[in-house]
């Protein structure tokens, strides 16, 4: 297979609490203005995967997702999918690598997906039962600004209990300006963009975050979550380092329904910034 899509990139995160989207502090970084955020990219790259698959590409689909250099407002944003040649008889999905590069063909992302083998949950369900026992730890009132010495590895946050809704949905949807009719009607879809704009969200229900990159997930959907369904969203941070200058954070994400996992992840960004390095 090979499929081709182009869209002008759109930055919907203006009123973020992360300043990246804003054009006066991403160009305190080096860059050329705000940043399109990944997730939004994210989204644009799963769309011709679900054009070409359907809603089986949404489960049972393991993804690796890296985001290279940004993407800016009004960038053309070009996605290509290819799979191997071996893996193109009738009726199979094997790897697929997807790229999206911008109007001067410089590659801003790279996106592989596989399915799913059998699922282990073992690493979520215990993350569950620590996430309860821990959850005393964590003060309403207490989400401290992101820095080094405040990341405790290994900690579950409390658990979060999230339902996304319509509108939530349909915000996303509208910005990726995505016609798939399985993200609208009775029993809609969540977006790709819109789960993991949800990983973004269990980050920032940790820390404060003035100004972040995110750089890359590696993550299953197991099986795509539905609008209105009731989700539990359990994380903890379990990796931190430094690389050039800048420092990262890594948390393991588990969303269950009921008592059966849907998805995981391991969700990576930059937290603290190495000013005038990144955006070449």
């Amino acid at each position: 297979m090979a499929t081709d899509f182009t869209i002008t990139a759109l930055n919907d995160a203006t009123d973020s609490e992360n300043r990246m989207h804003s054009d006066e502090v991403a160009a305190r970084y080096g860059f050329a203005g705000a940043l399109v955020s990944g997730v939004n990219v994210f989204g644009y790259m799963t769309q011709p995967l679900v054009a070409e698959f359907g809603t089986e590409w949404l489960s049972n689909t393991g993804f690796d997702v890296r985001f290279l250099l940004p993407a800016y407002e009004q960038d053309a944003v070009s996605v290509t999918s290819t799979q191997a040649e071996e893996s193109m008889q009738a009726n199979s999905r094997h790897r697929i690598d997807t790229c999206a590069s911008n109007q001067h063909d410089i590659t801003l992302a790279k996106l592989a997906s596989w399915p799913l083998g059998p699922i282990d949950s073992s690493r979520a369900q215990a993350m569950r039962v620590q996430a309860k026992q821990e959850a005393a730890i964590y003060e309403e009132a207490a989400r401290p600004e992101l820095s080094w010495d405040v990341i405790h590895l290994e900690r579950a946050a409390p658990t979060w209990h999230w339902t996304p809704s319509k509108e939530d949905n349909d915000r996303h949807v509208e910005a990726q300006r995505d016609p798939a009719a399985c993200y609208r009607g009775t029993d809609a879809l969540i977006h790709p963009y819109f789960l993991l704009d949800t990983c973004n969200r269990a980050l920032m229900r940790l820390y404060v975050l003035p100004a972040w990159i995110h750089v890359g997930t590696v993550g299953s959907m197991i099986r795509a979550i539905k609008v209105g369904e009731a989700i539990t969203v359990d994380c903890r941070p379990i990796e931190r380092w430094e690389r050039k200058g800048h420092q990262f954070i890594r948390l393991y994400i588990a969303m269950f329904s009921q008592d059966d996992l849907v998805f995981e992840a391991e969700h990576t960004a930059i937290f603290s910034i190495a000013a005038k390095q990144l955006s070449k």
